[in-house]
């Protein structure tokens, strides 16, 4: 482990970056070490891990309960579980072969940020389909703003992904710009079914990654335990659980209150 590196983003993180490796399979061998990179590693492989679980659990639960699920309400599950999945994959493997060499970390964070923009789009549209159930206009053109800004979003920042600090408040602007894009149809249809927690947890991971706390009220204490990068991935799994939490309650909602 060393002092900053060429690809460091964080000016706050003083140490705890592992050396470059030029090499995948020890790249992949640090998962067992422990440095910087570890939790932001480990939250999001575990977290991809407890998504697919959730979608054979949520499947099988699903058919041996007869449950009518329409195409529409696989849609709304599937995309949201798909893309944070996917994101969560993208995400591991960015932060994972971050010690390889600056231009593969580089290649990777472009795709970290196709994930993140994809994780809203998927979010955006799944809670948008529960949360204007009856209102078919309405939630298509939510659908069509949230499609906009996450392809938007992809091709402001799709050459920041490895950029260094100086790109930080780019990169935390627009997130903050698509999550909002994102929740927006959340916030109109405020207090309906759960859905403002994710937000609020989500927001509250955005705050932190863009304002780099608590790392820059005490430069290298956090280089290891409790970075900015770490809270808001950890923000990120919690708000995805409450998401698919608020998915299948708004689920049993309509099927209770069918009648638009």
């Amino acid at each position: 482990m060393r002092s900053q590196p060429d690809c460091a983003t964080n000016d706050y993180i003083l140490t705890g970056h592992p050396l470059p490796t030029h090499s995948y399979r020890r790249s992949f061998r640090l998962w067992c070490c422990l440095h910087m990179e570890t939790t932001n590693i480990w939250t999001h492989y575990v977290g991809c891990l407890t998504l697919i679980a959730t979608s054979v659990g949520l499947h099988t639960y699903a058919r041996s309960m007869s449950l009518h699920l329409s195409t529409d309400d696989k849609f709304a599950f599937g995309i949201e579980l798909t893309a944070a999945a996917v994101c969560f994959v993208l995400s591991t493997t960015n932060h994972t072969l971050r010690s390889h060499s600056y231009k593969v970390h580089h290649f990777w964070g472009r795709l970290d940020i196709f994930g993140i923009c994809l994780l809203a789009l998927g979010g955006g549209t799944s809670a948008t389909y529960y949360t204007f159930f009856c209102n078919l206009v309405v939630q298509k053109v939510y659908w069509a703003l949230i499609s906009t800004a996450a392809v938007g979003a992809g091709v402001v920042l799709f050459d920041t992904g490895g950029g260094r600090s100086k790109m930080r408040m780019l990169r935390g602007g627009v997130f903050a710009l698509l999550a909002f894009t994102a929740i927006l149809p959340i916030f109109h249809g405020i207090g309906k079914l759960g859905w403002e927690q994710a937000c609020l947890i989500l927001s509250l991971g955005v705050c932190l990654f863009v304002g780099r706390l608590p790392g820059q009220l005490s430069p290298g204490t956090f280089d290891v335990w409790g970075h900015s990068h770490q809270l808001h991935y950890i923000c990120a799994v919690v708000g995805i659980a409450c998401h698919v939490a608020a998915l299948v309650a708004s689920y049993k909602y309509w099927q209770v209150y069918s009648k638009c």
